[in-house]
């Protein structure tokens, strides 16, 4: 997801503007916070997306250190409820065991979402070129709420 926002800004900044002042994309969340006024909770939710990306692409080869094996620089997430857990304090799932959850899915298909709905946004001028591509991100297969028909296996878990 987080490699989809990245190309993304890539075409968005350069298609049919071939003379575009951003070059470097390095600091996706810098650029968000100030290029698209990605800010607040969506903001944070896209650093603790990052860094879950980061946990599993770079993984560490000792435990997190903690008596539930989470990191706690993304205690955050865990707070939300979003992950596998056996709901003990003194013994969890490891890192892995913990992120393959539905509801940590559905939460960064959200964030996924809202960011590229920021970016489309951002240029009123040409928010309509790009606005049929959010449609990809809602697709029937993939309810996003529980009045949604047909609510999938994903909403029941959650």
């Amino acid at each position: 997801m987080i490699s989809s926002i990245h190309a993304f800004i890539v075409e968005y900044e350069n298609m049919l503007r071939p003379e575009s002042d951003l070059q470097d994309i390095v600091a996706l969340d810098a650029i968000l916070e100030k290029r698209y006024s990605v800010s607040g909770s969506l903001l944070e939710d896209f650093k603790d997306l990052y860094e879950i990306r980061n946990e599993l692409a770079h993984p560490a080869h000792l435990p997190a250190g903690t008596p539930d094996n989470w990191p706690e620089y993304l205690r955050r997430v865990k707070a939300l409820g979003l992950l596998n857990t056996t709901g003990r304090p003194d013994g969890d799932y490891d890192l892995l065991g913990q992120v393959a959850s539905h509801r940590l899915f559905l939460w960064a298909m959200e964030i996924t979402k809202r960011v590229y709905q920021a970016i489309v946004q951002s240029d009123p001028q040409r928010a309509p070129q790009f606005q049929n591509l959010l449609s990809n991100l809602e697709a029937p297969w993939f309810p996003t709420s529980d009045s949604d028909e047909g609510t999938s296996v994903l909403l029941s878990l959650a």
